[in-house]
C-alpha cells in the first residue's frame, strides 16, 4: 500500500511541474507579447498626454487653454484609433480562427496548403488594417 501511495503522489507531483511549465509556454506566446506591448503604448500615451495638460513655466492663460485643447483633439483621436484598430483586429482573429478550422474530409496536404495560404492573408490583412487606421486618423 505504501508502494502505491508513493507512486501516487510522485506521478502528482510530476503532473503539477508539467502543468506549471504548460501555463508558463501560455504565457508567453506573441498574443500576451503583443498585449503587454500595446497595454505600453497606451500606458506611454497617457503619462505623454498627463505631461502636456500641465501648464508650463512663462504660457499665459490663453495659450494654456489652446494648448490643452489641441492636446485633448490629439488624445481622442489616439483613442479613437486605438478603438477601431481593436475591433477590426479582433473581428479579423475571429475570421482567421474560423479559417484555420480543418473541414471535413480534408487530407493533411490540402489543410496544410490552406493553412499556409491563410497565414499569410492573415498578415497582409493585419497589415491593411494598421495603414487604414493610420489613414483615417
Amino acid at each position: 500500500m505504501k508502494h502505491i501511495a508513493r507512486k501516487i503522489i510522485a506521478y502528482s507531483v510530476i503532473a503539477g511541474a508539467m502543468q506549471f511549465g504548460f501555463s508558463t509556454v501560455v504565457l508567453a506566446s506573441p498574443r500576451s507579447d503583443w498585449q503587454q506591448q500595446h497595454n505600453n503604448q497606451i500606458a506611454q500615451e497617457n503619462q505623454r498626454h498627463e505631461q502636456e495638460m500641465q501648464q508650463r513655466p512663462g504660457e499665459n492663460h490663453q495659450q494654456f487653454n489652446d494648448r490643452q485643447w489641441t492636446e485633448n483633439q490629439h488624445h481622442t483621436r489616439y483613442a479613437k484609433r486605438d478603438n477601431e484598430r481593436q475591433y477590426r483586429n479582433e473581428l479579423e482573429m475571429r475570421r482567421h480562427e474560423q479559417a484555420l478550422q480543418r473541414h471535413e474530409n480534408e487530407n493533411d496536404r490540402n489543410w496544410n496548403d490552406r493553412q499556409w495560404e491563410e497565414n499569410q492573408r492573415h498578415d497582409q490583412q493585419v497589415q491593411q488594417i494598421e495603414a487604414d487606421i493610420i489613414a483615417l486618423f
